[in-house]
Formats: structure tokens, C-alpha cells, sequence
């Protein structure tokens, strides 16, 4: 089954079963899936066949996931992992947590995320939408990039699937904020979690090594883009398309199951430059935390 059979209306099962021959012997991890869109893809991903490490921000949520996944597939594989991405020091632990036990990780699922929340920081003093959304898997996808590429093959080459969404043309106009990072200057919500969004945006586009940077809107609703509700299972099934078929396009943005040819897309969306600087930016802030 091709990558054009699907469309809007389907459902991440419907994608998992299409693509089930991809996902065996395949070692999966997803952020954030203990509810929502991740739990959906992590039910999915697991009940069709691949190992599946899910994260969430405790015990409690990681042990209702996994016991929700396994009511749908009684014989999946799926481990709970605690990871906090307000904190870099959670996330730091967390992968040397994880990279003491697996020696292999075909593909990471950057889904977790925080949206249109009161203005807060995270614990390192970063904005919290911005601290999270990006940062937080910014650092964790480093630390995680040696597996990943020793996983790798030109048959099965891994990927990172990043979530972003059209929600990223609510950042301002100038794109990332460089000079007001922290929200010291200005704070919207909704502008805020744009700008995230943005962010996650900017860094899929770079690719390395067999890897391919993939970027998924989530599905949002009717009332901010006009378009019907998704219920949980469509809302899902690009990320799962994407995460598996040897068709999608490396560092393309994927929406409704199809690759975007500029829809749902901030005009700063493809500014190489713009993706550059912020590359730089994030490793410098975060190592002046984590030497901190």
C-alpha cells in the first residue's frame, strides 16, 4: 500500500497494519506517550509488532499507558520510561538511563509537548513552551543521535519524527525570537506556542548521516483552521505513516497524511539561515545550563 492511499480521514491502525512489515524487530521511543496523539501512536506502533519505550512525567501516567496498550494488544511490547523536558538535568538522566540499556534505536518520535499554557519556565529558566516543545527534545535528540546512526543502515536507515504543527503560523511574522527568547519583552499564548512549534519546525530540516528529520503537524480543530475535528486515531495516523513508510520525503512536512507543498507552513518555515542560527543558539544554551 502506497503513502497516497491515505488522506485526512484515516487512522493510525489502518497505517500501522499497511506498514506492519516495517515494524518488526523495530526498537521505537516515543515522548509523551502516555495520553492523547502519543498514546495512540505507541498503541499502534506496539500492537503491530514494534519494541516500544514510551516516556511520560510519571510513574502513575507510564504504568496507565502501558496498561491501556496492553487491553487493545495483549502481547505488545511496551516499557515505561519517567523523563521530565521542563528539566534538563531529567532529560540528561534519562538518556544515560536509556542508552545503558538498549544498544539499538531505530526510531525516535518527539512528541510530548506543552500548548498555549500561562507564561511559566521550566526549571532551567527557559520559557516553557520553547523549553519544552524545543529545547527539551533538541537536547535529547544529541544524546540519543550516536544510537540512532550506529542503528542505521542503508536498508533501514533510522529516523527522527518530529511534531510540530500548523499552529506554527501563529509565531510572529520575524520567525524565531531571538532577542526575546525567555518572553521578558512580550508573552501570547497561543503566539508562544507558535513559536515552538516554528522551532520544532526549523530543526527537522536538517538531516544526518542515514537519518531522516521528519516534521507532523498535530491535528488541530475546526474553530483555528476551519477544518472538522480529527478524532484521536486520524490525528495519529501521520505521525505513524511518516515514523514508517519508505516513501516520505527526508526532512519534509507532513499534514493530514500528505506532504505539504507550503500549506499550514509560518513564511519563515524554510529560512535555512534563520534554522542555522538556531541550531547554534540552543547548543549554546544549553550547555551553559548543563555546565552551570
Amino acid at each position: 500500500m502506497g503513502i497516497t492511499t491515505f488522506s485526512a480521514s484515516s487512522e493510525a491502525e489502518q497505517v500501522a497494519k499497511a506498514f506492519q512489515s516495517e515494524l518488526e524487530g523495530k526498537t521505537i521511543l516515543i515522548t509523551g506517550g502516555n495520553t492523547g496523539l502519543g498514546l495512540e501512536t505507541a498503541k499502534q506502533l506496539a500492537g503491530h509488532g514494534a519494541t516500544v519505550m514510551l516516556t511520560a512525567r510519571s510513574e502513575t501516567n507510564g504504568q496507565s499507558a502501558i496498561d491501556a496498550i496492553k487491553k487493545a494488544y495483549p502481547t505488545a511490547t511496551v516499557v515505561f520510561y519517567e523523563l521530565d523536558l521542563a528539566s534538563l538535568k531529567s532529560v540528561k538522566a534519562f538518556a544515560a538511563q536509556f542508552l545503558a540499556h538498549h544498544t539499538e534505536l531505530n526510531i525516535l518520535i518527539n512528541n510530548a509537548g506543552v500548548m498555549a499554557c500561562p507564561k511559566s519556565f521550566t526549571t532551567d529558566g527557559f520559557e516553557t513552551q520553547f523549553g519544552v516543545n524545543h529545547l527539551g527534545h533538541f537536547y535529547l535528540t544529541q544524546l540519543l543521535l550516536p544510537l540512532l546512526i550506529k542503528t542505521a543502515t542503508p536498508a533501514s536507515p533510522s529516523r527522527i519524527v518530529t511534531l510540530s504543527s500548523g499552529a506554527q503560523i501563529f509565531a510572529p511574522l520575524e520567525g524565531i525570537l531571538f532577542e526575546d527568547l525567555d518572553a521578558a519583552k512580550e508573552y501570547t499564548p497561543w503566539a508562544r506556542y507558535g513559536h515552538s512549534k516554528l522551532a520544532n519546525r526549523h530543526i527537522g530540516i536538517t538531516n544526518i548521516g542515514e537519518m531522516a528529520g521528519l516534521i507532523f503537524r498535530r491535528a488541530l480543530g475546526s474553530g483555528m483552521f476551519k477544518e472538522r475535528f480529527k478524532s484521536i486515531p486520524e490525528g495519529a495516523s501521520t505521525t505513524v505513516l511518516c515514523a514508517l513508510s519508505p516513501d516520505v520525503v527526508k526532512g519534509g512536512y507532513y499534514y493530514d497524511c500528505k506532504l505539504s507543498q507550503g500549506e499550514n507552513m509560518h513564511p519563515k518555515a524554510t529560512d535555512a539561515d534563520m534554522a542555522t542560527k538556531l541550531w547554534d543558539v540552543s547548543e549554546k544554551l544549553i550547555a551553559q545550563k548543563i555546565e552551570s
